[in-house]
C-alpha cells in the first residue's frame, strides 16, 4: 500500500502547483477554507479523495480538510520537515521562529478540525511562500495522534528518539 504522502504531495502537484487560473482559484478558495465543509466545496478536496480512496485510504472530512488547507498554503514539498523548521533559531541565541507557547499550543490539539487555523497561522510564520517536507507533513497531519505529535517535539527541538519502536518497561 502506498503512503498517504506521495499520494498528497502528488496531488499537490497535479491540483495545486500549476501556474494556471484554475490552481491559483484552487489555492486562494482552499486558503481561506476554516472548516471540513467549506473545503468539501472546491473540487480539488474531491480530487484528492478520489486519489486517497484508490489507494485503500478512506478519508474523514477532517482529514482531508486538514490536508487540503494546509497544502494549498505550500510553495514546495521539497524541504525540510514543518516541525524542525518552526523550531529553528532565528540567530544563534535568539528565539526559535515559532515560539515555544505558540508550539506547545500546536501540539495539544487532538481534533484535525481545531487544528486547521492555528496550523495555517503558524505556517504563515515562515513567509508567503513556505516549503516542508510534503510527504511527511501528509502521513502526520493524515494520521494526527500522539505518536505524530511526540514527534513533532522531537523534531521541534532539533533532536532524535533514540529508539521509537522501545515501549516502557515496568518491573
Amino acid at each position: 500500500m502506498i503512503h498517504i504522502g506521495p499520494i498528497t504531495t502528488s496531488w499537490w502537484q497535479h491540483s495545486l502547483n500549476r501556474n494556471d487560473g484554475e490552481a491559483r482559484t484552487a489555492r486562494a478558495r482552499l486558503r481561506r477554507c476554516v472548516s471540513p465543509a467549506e473545503t468539501l466545496a472546491v473540487s480539488e478536496t474531491h480530487f484528492l479523495n478520489s486519489k486517497l480512496i484508490e489507494k485503500g485510504y478512506n478519508p474523514s472530512p477532517d482529514q482531508l480538510a486538514l490536508l487540503s488547507t494546509i497544502f494549498s498554503r505550500l510553495d514546495g514539498v521539497n524541504g525540510e520537515k514543518l516541525a524542525f523548521q518552526f523550531g529553528k533559531k532565528t540567530s544563534k541565541d535568539g528565539p526559535r521562529v515559532l515560539s515555544e507557547l505558540r508550539f506547545q499550543s500546536l501540539i495539544r490539539i487532538r481534533s484535525r478540525r481545531e487544528l486547521i487555523v492555528p496550523l495555517r497561522r503558524a505556517l504563515a510564520i515562515l513567509g508567503t511562500n513556505p516549503t516542508c517536507n510534503g510527504v511527511d507533513l501528509a502521513n502526520d497531519l493524515f494520521f494526527w495522534n500522539d505518536d505524530v505529535r511526540n514527534k513533532w517535539c522531537f523534531e521541534y527541538f532539533g533532536t532524535t528518539l533514540t529508539n521509537p519502536d522501545q515501549k516502557d518497561n515496568i518491573q
